[in-house]
């Protein structure tokens, strides 16, 4: 649009090609002659009315101008109108919401059914009291039931070695029996020796018998004086053949026990002085386990002792009360990297005094060795029974330990409704968790004992129970993985490899 020839410049103009009508503001207007097009020029702040058609436009008279103070009522009209509109139509909106959000307020709120409440899931244990072992672990190491040093009792020269079971030499580790020949000294000194003895006391023996006869007779031709010394001279004789016998004995060396050799001394050919030790012989047919007791606990096995010489003495028919009890496990494994089976043991004698050095008591556990397998120096521990109960086995990762509390979580069956749209149709049994506070229990490593006097025991969690409360419903899991871990190993062998060759 460009300005007309006719427009001022001292004023701000407008510029409006109109071909209908308008309204135009200003002060004055300057109207060009136009059939299509009219130019109006208008100064800033004038108000004109153009009516529609070109022989009304140029014959009306122009409307009065508005005033400033209309101008502004008539603009904060416009924007209360359009204030309260808005305001209206928020509140509205505002009043649609919050029935919605009542109604959703009201669906939440409403309970929903225990049966189709969601529940932590958990898993469970059958337990039953019955008589278990209390046990307490203490190591050591394994020593021989009895060591011996042997040697001559003469010294002489070591001609010839003994044989073990298949001819060869004795020598170390070779096992022997009580009398057997470990060697053999040169004897020839000792059976000359032996001979003169004997020759001797049959001389001696001679003479006593001539001066008996004479001293029988009627003149007595021998005083009593020298009949003495012949009695003396004989029994002088005896000795010698005794001494004589003994030291050719002591050619030969045996052993005194059923035993194995730990070490051989001497060779073939070798001089050995008299007492020298030429073999040490270990009894190994029992072993002992010495385990060191803390002050503590000496007199748990102190009592336990007592009992058992106690039932021993009343010959009770429990072969078990009249046993102390004690299980070896070896530290070793074997090549599959699988734990040894335990061996049966028994508590053979516990020490008077404490060793004044570490403060502990000496403990010896009797172990058969039967095979010989074992051998001094390995290092085992020892479950020592020190009393036998009624109780409950509780896996230790079932029990839950709180500051002062000690509790677990049994299982219980509660008759729930089961409601269906609004109609309760029936009562359902649901699985709800039950806190059992354990006033007395007896840790036994992977497990707890709790006495059967103290808490009554049937169905228990054994895990998912870290967050549970009482009271509170929950959904149990198969039994059957469970009971599956609790396989007991047949004859005394390891759970793990049980269960292992059982899968």
């Amino acid at each position: 649009m460009a300005p007309c020839g006719k427009c001022c410049g001292h004023h701000q103009l407008a510029h409006l090609s109109i071909r209908i009508g308008a309204v135009i503001s200003g002060n004055g207007a300057h109207l060009g002659a136009n059939v299509r097009t009219t130019c109006v020029v208008v100064p800033h702040g004038a108000s004109y009315y153009i009516p529609f058609g070109r022989s009304r436009f140029f014959n009306q008279t122009p409307p009065r101008p508005m005033t400033r103070w209309t101008h502004h009522l008539v603009r904060y009209g416009t924007l209360t109108l359009v204030t309260v509109f808005a305001i209206g139509v928020m509140a509205y909106v505002s009043m649609r919401d919050d029935a919605a959000a009542q109604q959703a307020l009201q669906q939440v709120t409403t309970p929903v059914p225990v049966v189709a409440q969601p529940k932590p899931l958990v898993a469970a244990e059958r337990v039953k009291a019955s008589l278990h072992e209390v046990t307490a672990k203490f190591s050591g190491k394994i020593r021989p039931w009895e060591t011996y040093s042997v040697g001559f009792e003469q010294p002489g020269r070591i001609v010839e070695l003994g044989v073990g079971e298949r001819g060869e030499p004795l020598d170390d580790g070779s096992r022997v029996k009580q009398g057997q020949t470990l060697a053999r000294i040169d004897d020839r000194i000792l059976r000359a020796r032996l001979a003169e003895a004997t020759a001797n006391l049959e001389q001696a023996s001679s003479d006593l018998e001539r001066a008996r006869e004479l001293r029988s007779g009627a003149y007595e031709t021998i005083t009593k004086a020298e009949f003495q010394g012949f009695l003396t001279a004989h029994s002088l004789a005896q000795a010698a053949l005794a001494i004589a016998t003994k030291n050719l004995e002591d050619a030969e060396l045996k052993s005194p026990v059923n035993a194995t050799i730990s070490r051989r001394m001497a060779e073939p050919g070798e001089v050995v002085p008299a007492n020298q030790t030429v073999f040490d012989l270990v009894q190994n047919d029992d072993m002992l386990l010495v385990v060191d007791v803390p002050e503590s606990q000496i007199r748990e096995l102190q009592s336990r002792m007592r009992a058992v010489r106690s039932a021993e003495q009343t010959g009770t028919n429990d072969a078990e009360s009249r046993v102390f009890r004690a299980r070896v496990n070896l530290e070793s494994r074997d090549r599959f990297g699988r734990e040894l089976p335990p061996i049966d043991a028994e508590v053979y004698r516990i020490a008077e005094l404490a060793d004044p050095r570490t403060g502990l008591f000496e403990v010896e556990i009797r172990v058969p060795n039967e095979t010989r397998l074992l051998r001094a120096g390995m290092v085992a521990t020892a479950d020592v029974v020190i009393d036998r109960i009624s109780a409950y086995r509780v896996p230790e990762l079932a029990v839950l330990f709180r500051e002062d509390q000690t509790y677990l979580f049994g299982l219980d069956e509660v008759d729930e409704p089961l409601q269906v749209m609004f109609w309760q149709v029936d009562e359902v049994p649901v699985a709800t968790a039950r806190r059992i506070e354990l006033s007395d229990w007896i840790d036994q490593g992977d497990y707890l004992l709790v006495p059967s006097t103290t808490a009554k025991l049937d169905r228990i969690i054994v895990r998912g129970q870290q967050r549970l409360s009482d009271g509170q419903h929950v959904r149990v899991t198969d039994e059957s993985a469970d009971t599956k871990q609790q396989y007991v190993a047949p004859d005394g062998k390891d759970e793990k490899v049980a269960q292992r060759s059982k899968s």
